[in-house]
Formats: C-alpha cells, sequence, structure tokens
C-alpha cells in the first residue's frame, strides 16, 4: 500500500524484494529454490535458533549423495556433510544451501519471518536405505548413481542471427507482465520490465538458447510460415507471446490523462499527464514526477527505475483504471 508520505525511492525500495518471474517458475517445479531465497532474505538473522541435533559419522553418511527431482529430471542436488551442516549444492547453478540436522533424517534451512524454517526429510525404505527426500511437504528427490552434468554447447553465430529475436514479449494470459529482448555484445539480453533483472543467453541451435550460469535456464523461440518470431517458451513452461509494437497516438495520449485514486488507499492520488509521446505520472501527495515511455498502446515504462504503467480500458475503449508497478491499482476520478 502505497502511503502519503512515502517518496518515489520508498516505493522503489518496496519493489526491490518482488522475485523474478524466473525465480517464481523454479519455485512451482524446484523447491529447493525457496531455500536459496530465504536464506538471502534472512542472512542477517543468523542461524536457525532450534539446537542442532548431534548425529554419528553413519547418520551423516547415509544422507550423503546426488537426489535427482521427480519432476525435472534436469534438476539435481548433492549433499555434502561438513563440519556438522549438511551442505545442499544445486547442480544446475552451482548456489550452495547450508541445512541444520534436527535429526538423522530431518534438517532446516534458514527461517522465514513467522513461518520458521523449511525443512527437508529422508526417507528411508523397506531396507533402511535413504533413497529419497522430501523438499518441504513439496516433492520428492530420488537418490541417483548415474549423474551426468547437462551438458550444452554454444553455436557460432552474429549478432544479426539474434536480432531477429528482439523486441517486447507478453505471458500468455497476463496483460501487465512483460520482457524484452536485445542483443548486445552477440548475446541475448531478457530484461524483465517489472523489476529490471536482467539474464544473459547464448544460443544453442538457430531457436533454442540457454544461460551459461544456470544451463537449465532455456529459451525455445517459435516462428511463423514467415519466418517471424512470434513466441517463446521460457524454462519449458511459460510461453510468451511477442508483441506488435503499436504506439499510441497524440489523441490516444491525451484520453489517458486525469487524477487517479489508489484502491487499497483511498487518501493517495496520482495525476497522468501526456506530454508530446509520453506520459508524466506525478505523486499528489509529494509532487515528485515519473516519465513512463509507451512500449505498447497501453503499456508504458520507465527504463532508468525499471517502473511499469498500465492503462485499463473497459469494453467500450474507455479508460478506467491505471496499474502502477504491477502491484498498485488506481481508479480514474470521474
Amino acid at each position: 500500500m502505497i502511503h502519503s508520505t512515502k517518496t518515489k525511492e520508498t516505493l522503489l525500495r518496496r519493489y526491490t524484494f518482488v522475485l523474478p518471474l524466473m525465480l517464481i517458475t523454479c519455485l512451482i517445479i524446484d523447491p529447493f529454490s525457496t531455500l536459496q531465497i530465504s536464506a538471502q532474505e534472512t542472512q542477517k538473522t543468523g542461524a536457525i535458533k532450534k539446537p542442532a541435533a548431534q548425529l554419528s559419522e553413519k547418520d551423516w553418511k547415509a544422507v550423503e549423495g546426488i537426489f535427482e527431482s521427480a519432476q525435472n529430471k534436469e534438476m539435481h542436488v548433492e549433499f555434502t556433510a561438513k563440519e556438522n551442516v549438511l551442505q545442499a549444492r544445486l547442480l544446475w547453478n552451482n548456489s550452495e544451501i547450508h541445512l541444520i540436522p534436527e535429526s538423522a533424517l530431518v534438517f532446516a534451512g534458514k527461517e522465514i519471518g513467522d513461518e520458521g524454517p523449511i525443512h527437508i526429510t529422508f526417507i528411508k525404505d523397506s531396507t533402511g536405505a535413504i533413497n529419497q527426500l522430501n523438499v518441504a511437504n513439496n516433492g520428492l528427490w530420488n537418490r541417483t548413481n548415474d549423474y551426468k552434468p547437462v551438458a550444452k554447447k554454444e553455436m557460432e553465430h552474429a549478432p544479426e542471427q539474434l536480432k531477429l529475436f528482439e523486441g517486447l514479449y507478453r505471458l500468455q494470459n497476463e496483460k501487465d507482465r512483460f520482457i524484452q529482448f536485445t542483443e548486445k555484445d552477440n548475446k541475448l539480453v531478457l530484461k524483465q520490465q517489472w523489476d529490471g533483472n536482467e539474464i544473459v543467453f547464448v544460443p544453442e541451435t538457430p531457436v533454442d538458447f540457454f544461460s551459461r550460469d544456470a544451463p537449465l535456464f532455456s529459451l525455445k523461440f517459435s516462428k511463423d510460415i514467415f519466418g517471424n518470431i512470434t513466441q517463446v517458451l521460457a524454462f519449458k513452461r511459460d510461453l510468451w507471446i511477442k508483441v506488435n509494437k503499436s504506439l499510441p497516438t497524440a489523441a490516444q495520449l491525451k484520453t489517458y490523462e486525469g487524477k487517479y485514486q489508489l484502491i487499497d488507499d483511498p487518501d493517495n492520488f496520482i495525476q497522468i499527464i501526456a506530454n508530446d509521446d509520453h506520459l508524466i505520472m506525478k505523486q499528489l501527495w509529494d509532487k515528485k514526477e515519473i516519465v513512463f515511455e509507451p512500449k505498447t498502446e497501453t503499456f508504458f515504462y520507465n527504463k532508468e527505475q525499471s517502473l511499469p504503467l498500465l492503462i485499463i480500458k473497459d469494453d467500450d475503449g474507455a479508460v478506467v483504471q491505471v496499474k502502477l508497478l504491477g502491484n498498485d491499482l488506481f481508479n480514474k476520478v470521474k
């Protein structure tokens, strides 16, 4: 919620901690990311307060090894006991998570606010061997003895080939979620329009890309019968549709002008002003102004601060709302 005493910088800090869509995707298919994110967000809180259990050397050896996700067989995690801590190394990006034993089978990550620590539970089979684990009751991982690292090779390419993929893409069935692709230094850079985060990709085939830092971060582009890029499937699950760039006319921009009231806090108002070929958003509680450039007829973006603004119309085409920063909804004041 926006408060009348907030400055633009305060608003920006609020959105610094919004999870990138890439990590949200991983949370669905990879519960280990919850541990990774919680460790980053609570690193100042220190270790888990509950005393660690004392395990024997046999107990530690029993939980060591490599486990494979039952949901995504390209994802593996390697557990290694070291100095009374179980280190979990995520083999798709080499990140590490430190886990504290609560028992011989239950280990915990960092505290997350009032939710407490995230738990990993190892499971014994009928013979007493540990060949499975459960991450936060959200997915099984199976022990594997034949792990082979994901190997992807960058194909030879030129910047002109990558420029074919440049443009703005919108998440399928979402009006205000956009990513931008740009060729830079013979690489394809994905920029998330809601927070400004960037991920660099290189081509494996003429339409398949991967991130060198995290090879499982993949893109697969599709073309129409004329060879034009129409969409991209990110991480094998999120479909993004390429936007045909159609910018608003000066007359259209004028229809967006007006005073808007925040739904969650009716004491707060903004003013939308059309100026040449862009919009200015003025915070009426502190008079600060932010310039938004058009990306489509209704989607606007401030590049310097990575701020999105969406114009919302009713069924008759009249402007009724503005969505700011991807979260705050303002009604147009009649």
